[in-house]
């Protein structure tokens, strides 16, 4: 599709210093329009050595895929002249971003401080392991480790097994996701208030913050967890691979029936409930199995999808690349990434306006635009964004005061953009009916659990009945003042109620809609439904979820990967769009296709294999960078340690740490290429070692050695992890019916930010009559009228609902 619609941030002007970690966050802005300098020394960023790499010349890929669409300049913090430089850029930008460690900026003589008082406009953020704060602030970290740290990996993997970091950078690219948004977000603030601030973004929470609301659920249940594999989302062979299945509502189990002919091996009763079926997995899986062994994977989930059964095929990289859905949607585009190198690259992220905001420019070389940014032929540096003036009718300094939002969502993609918007100052109304509700609120007896009130927290509910003529037309005159609709219905939907972008903005132009869905809003699988372990088979992620000699028998995790991380990519295309609204006074349409999520962030890999056919396969825990390099036993049940050395120096370290004991002195491992090459050995005698250790204090010991290192936290060790609590990332609330709950707090800071508004999820219904008073003006008289037609619905006695 052709790009005719200048980005959402035209005219933002960006200095990106990030390295590795938090990459993604320019390359997002740079995406949606925004003018972004990618800086680095003269010997090249970090990330231009690392894996993968194109096949024969040893470009990187990781470097070429999170800095396309940027402007390369030449600066050197650390040289003499350095901090000065640096300023002179940051003289012509509105925002800054940065990863180095902790006091680094200070220490090379331009503290964060000393920059927002110079420029008090400037955005600055930065993206560090564990935060600028909290006494593990000086910690070391990698993808791997914050991947353990945030609470994802010690579910990944089959319980026989280690522990599996996701595929691709998950960790990092979470944290430039995260960090984009939190970046647009104090744009808008300073547009809408008139001040500038230093955002402090921690990898650890970030990752937290998509653990499938791990710590609320622990709080109240105190239970754990584990690995489990496919666990409660099985897979089943096919003649030519396999399928996910995910039957949640007897609906489903009925559809599933009726296809496979009413077998009497499972016409129990008990078997239309989604959790009596987990408990007879043994008498179910091999009628299932036996069903789909003799079908093609495409032909059996094209099949059941017509019959509205939740199945998608298990597809391997290269089924990835070339697909009648990929192929139609134009998922993926052939674009020089690297000087003289052409592949097939992932189109991006989001669509504005049914236009991809993705890669159009390959990444820069070093230094490759100094003289149009700072030679002598260079225009003095301006910001382009007018200079905001101070807002003093808003009634708050929160960001999103004064916004309406409309929210559709179910499940953990919209739901967790609206819990974005309300705890920065946005009025989010939950749009539900109990004919049709969000299955996360119901999915345990009642209509709360631990689930929807992390994701619903600080919203008001209407309860209103869409189905109904009366229903719709409230809506729709709820639509005509607000400033933002979210919905992740299945495709179509909204369009057939009459409530989708299209009709919306001809009702109100300001509105800016944010959709996502499975597979996307066109193509042949448009209308495909799923969860967000659907989308780990159609992307590639369950392949490649694995260690290398269990490939045939698929692993994966149980995670409910990526609906929250797309949350935060339609946080960022929201405040993307309420941004350019600022400036143009319309409104716009953001779509995030779910499954297209995953492969974006696998997108340095695909197009690895697209160079390379049948080159990618899984990894497991290991790197190219290093060895030893994994999860680590340890002592306690299920306890496990990150360890990842990057050097001989590292290396050397643990060597000291251990005693040096007389295996790792053998000269094998005194180089990497060599650790590497007896990566089993090594890490196998490593494991001997670890397995004496409790993983928090080895976690310490190594750090203190300067080894990185961090424990596979489950949420135990996050409700007692005091680096956690020293950051205020505990957020406990009262939660009725249910009782104390505690919620994840934000994944960062902001110095102009206040506090965040994090409370109790509603009732559903719980704000029906004065939402209808207040918006809709209806009379006492009127409002009872509809609740007793069934238009309108109210909260009821929390016994009722569990009846």
């Amino acid at each position: 599709m052709a790009e005719t619609r200048p980005g959402p941030l035209e005219g933002l002007r960006v200095l990106d210093l990030a390295d590795e970690k938090g990459e993604l966050c320019g390359r997002l802005l740079a995406d949606l329009g925004a003018d972004v300098m990618r800086g680095e020394p003269p010997e090249g960023a970090t990330s231009r050595r690392l894996p993968p790499f194109e096949p024969g010349g040893g470009q990187s890929l990781y470097f070429a895929f999170r800095n396309a669409n940027k402007r390369g300049v030449t600066l050197d913090l650390d040289a003499p002249g350095g901090s000065e430089r640096l300023r002179a850029l940051v003289r012509g930008v509105d925002v800054l971003i940065e990863s180095f460690a902790p006091g680094h900026l200070e220490a090379a003589g331009a503290a964060p401080a000393a920059l927002l008082e110079e420029d008090p406009g400037l955005v600055l953020t930065s993206i560090t392991d564990f935060g600028q704060t909290g006494p593990h602030r000086d910690y070391l970290g990698t993808d791997m480790i914050g991947f353990a740290s945030g609470g994802m990996m010690h579910r990944a993997g089959a319980a026989h097994r280690p522990p599996l970091v996701a595929p691709g950078s998950l960790a990092y690219d979470a944290a430039g996701v995260t960090a984009a948004f939190a970046t647009l977000l104090a744009h808008y603030q300073r547009l809408r208030h008139g001040r500038g601030q230093h955002i402090d973004l921690s990898v650890q929470e970030a990752v937290a913050n998509l653990a499938d609301w791990s710590l609320p659920g622990f709080s109240q249940s105190g239970q754990v967890g584990g690995r489990a594999g496919a666990g409660i989302y099985p897979l089943y062979r096919c003649a030519d691979g396999w399928v996910r299945i995910i039957l949640l509502t007897p609906r489903h189990w009925h559809a599933m029936l009726d296809w496979m002919g009413d077998p009497e091996e499972l016409r129990n009763p008990e078997y239309e409930q989604f959790i009596p079926r987990l408990m007879n997995r043994d008498s179910i899986d091999p009628v299932l199995g036996a069903f789909f062994l003799d079908q093609k994977k495409v032909d059996a989930a094209r099949e059941a999808q017509r019959r509205g059964i939740t199945i998608t095929p298990l597809l391997e990289p290269g089924e990835v690349l070339a697909n009648e859905h990929t192929t139609a949607r134009k998922t993926f585009r052939t674009l020089e990434i690297l000087p003289g190198v052409s592949a097939e690259i992932a189109s991006g992220f989001l669509e504005v306006d049914g236009e991809r905001m993705g890669p159009r420019l390959r990444a820069p070389g070093i230094g490759e635009h100094d003289d149009e940014i700072l030679g002598p032929s260079a225009t003095a540096p301006q910001r382009s964004v007018p200079s905001p003036k101070v807002r003093a009718d808003l009634p708050t300094p929160y960001p999103f005061a004064g916004l309406r939002v409309l929210d559709f969502g179910v499940g953990a993609v919209g739901v967790e953009v609206g819990r974005l918007l309300a705890e920065y100052g946005a009025d989010v109304i939950k749009i539900e009916s109990r004919t049709a509700p969000d299955f996360i609120r119901v999915i345990l007896a009642g209509e709360m659990n631990p689930a929807f009130a992390s994701s619903s927290r600080s919203k008001r509910s209407f309860g209103v009945n869409c189905k109904t003529a009366e229903g719709l037309r409230l809506v729709r005159s709820l639509a005509e003042g607000a400033d933002v609709v979210i919905e992740n219905n299945g495709a179509g939907v909204m369009d057939r109620l009459g409530l989708g972008p299209k009709t919306l903005h001809e009702l109100n132009p300001r509105i800016v809609y944010f959709s996502s869905h499975l597979a996307g809003s066109r193509g042949p699988w448009k209308n495909w439904i799923g969860y967000g372990p659907s989308t780990h088979a159609l992307s590639g992620l369950q392949y490649l979820w694995n260690h290398p000699d269990d490939a045939d028998e698929p692993a994966g995790s149980t995670n409910v990967h990526p609906d929250h991380l797309v949350g935060r990519f339609g946080a960022l295309g929201v405040t993307a769009g309420l941004i350019e609204r600022e400036r143009t006074g319309r409104g716009l349409h953001v779509e995030a296709a779910q499954f297209e999520a995953i492969i974006g962030l696998l997108g340095d890999w695909l197009a690895r294999e697209s160079l390379e056919p049948g080159s990618l396969r899984p990894l497991g825990n290991t790197s190219e960078r290093g060895a030893p390099w994994g999860a680590f036993p340890c002592a306690g049940e299920d306890e496990w340690c990150a360890i990842n050395v990057r050097s001989d120096a590292e290396w050397q370290a643990l060597r000291e740490v251990m005693g040096e004991p007389n295996w790792a002195c053998d000269a094998r491992f005194d180089r990497g290429p060599g650790r590497i090459a007896e990566r089993e050995e090594l890490e196998q005698h490593l494991a001997e070692w670890t397995v004496e250790y409790e993983p928090i204090a080895l976690m310490h010991t190594l750090q203190a050695a300067r080894i990185p290192a961090g424990v596979l936290q489950h949420p135990r060790h996050q409700m007692e992890d005091p680096h956690l609590a020293e950051r205020r990332y505990h957020r406990p609330i009262e939660q009725p019916p249910i009782g104390r709950l505690v919620l994840e707090g934000p994944a960062f800071r902001g110095s102009e930010l206040p506090e965040e508004i994090i409370g109790p999820a509603p009732a559903l219904g719980e704000h029906t009559r004065e939402i209808a008073a207040e918006l809709l003006g209806l009379s006492e008289v009127e409002i009872e009228k509809r609740i007793a037609d069934g238009v309108l619905e109210v909260s009821i006695a929390p016994e009722e609902t569990s009846a």
